[in-house]
C-alpha cells in the first residue's frame, strides 16, 4: 500500500514547494483503487497532488473521516476536478459544529450548501459499511478509554443550544490487504486506543497498520493539550495491540509525537505534506 500525505500542517523534507495547512488529506492507494482520505481545509490539497504528479480526476472513491472543515474544506475543489468519485462521509455531516472557548465560538462544520449542491456525489453512511473489496467504513465507535482532553472545547447545535459533541460524525475506515489490515482515523475525536479497540477484532489475528491523528495538539497554544504522563500511556497501550506501524501527524503535534517516539520508537512513523509511506 502507498500513501501519500498531500496536505498536512507541516511540510516534509525537500518539499518546500507545497503548502501545508492546519488539516488533513491523504491518497491511499491499493493494488485495485486510488482512495482520497479527507480533503483538508481547502482546496490546496489539490494544488500539492498536482506537483507530486497524482491525478485526482483517477481517484475512486472518497472517504471523509467527520464532519470538521479541515478534512472536508477541500471538496468543492474536488468535485470540480473528479466527475466520478462517490464521496462516503457520515450522515451525521448535516449537523452544525463548533468549537468554543471563552468568548470564542467558531463554526467548525461543513458547509452544508456543497450538500445540496452535489447532492448526487455523497453516500451518507449511518452503520458500519462495505463500499468496495476489502474496504469498510465502520461508524461504531467504542469508548472504553477517556476522550482526548480538547473534547471539552467541541460542541454541537441541537435544540438552538450548543451541548457537548458526542462525534457521532465521525467514522473509521479500515482497509485489508497484504494480509495486514489498515486502519484510517482522521483526528480520532473519540481517541485514537478507542478507535482501534473498536476494530481490532475485524483484524482476526493479521497485523493492524494505524494511520491519522489524535488530537493532543492545542492549536491555541501550540503545545500539548494532554498530560504528558497520558501520552505515554497511549503509547503504552497501543504497543501492546498487533500493530506493525502507526503513522500520525496533523493534530497529534509535535511535542506529543516526540513523547510518542520515546515509547513506540520505530513503530511510530511521521505525516508532513508531501511525505510518501509504503507500508
Amino acid at each position: 500500500m502507498k500513501i501519500t500525505t498531500l496536505i498536512e500542517n507541516d511540510v516534509a523534507t525537500g518539499h518546500q514547494n507545497l503548502k501545508a495547512e492546519a488539516g488533513l488529506s491523504l491518497l491511499v492507494e491499493t493494488a485495485d483503487l486510488k482512495i482520497l482520505f479527507d480533503t483538508g481545509s481547502s482546496g490546496a490539497f489539490a494544488d500539492n497532488a498536482e506537483k507530486l504528479g497524482v491525478d485526482i480526476s483517477l481517484v475512486d472513491m472518497v472517504v471523509i473521516s467527520h464532519a470538521h472543515y479541515d478534512h472536508t474544506g477541500g471538496l468543492e475543489r474536488f468535485f470540480q476536478i473528479n466527475k466520478k468519485a462517490k464521496v462516503y462521509i457520515n450522515e451525521n455531516v448535516k449537523g452544525n459544529y463548533f468549537y468554543k472557548l471563552l468568548f470564542l465560538k467558531k463554526n467548525i462544520g461543513t458547509n452544508h450548501d456543497l450538500l445540496k449542491t452535489y447532492e448526487d456525489r455523497f453516500v451518507f453512511v449511518s452503520e458500519d459499511m462495505t463500499i468496495g473489496d476489502n474496504v469498510t467504513v465502520v461508524t461504531t465507535i467504542k469508548t472504553n478509554h477517556k476522550l482526548p482532553s480538547d473534547s471539552k472545547h467541541l460542541f454541537v447545535k441541537k435544540n438552538n443550544k450548543l451541548v457537548p459533541d458526542n462525534f457521532a460524525h465521525e467514522q473509521i475506515l479500515l482497509i485489508t490487504e497484504a494480509a495486514k489490515l489498515y486502519v484510517f482515523t482522521g483526528c480520532s475525536h473519540h481517541g485514537i486506543v478507542n478507535m482501534v479497540e473498536s476494530v481490532e477484532h475485524l483484524a482476526k489475528g493479521k497485523p493492524m497498520n494505524v494511520v491519522g491523528g489524535f488530537h493532543m495538539y492545542n492549536p491555541l497554544t501550540k503545545g500539548l493539550s494532554e498530560k504528558k504522563e497520558d501520552v505515554i500511556k497511549v503509547g503504552k497501550l497501543l504497543n501492546n495491540k498487533n500493530i506493525e506501524s502507526i503513522a500520525t501527524g496533523h493534530c497529534t503535534g509535535k511535542g506529543a509525537f516526540g513523547l510518542l517516539k520515546t515509547v513506540m520508537g520505530d513503530k511510530l512513523l511521521g505525516l508532513n505534506t508531501g511525505s510518501i509511506l509504503s507500508v
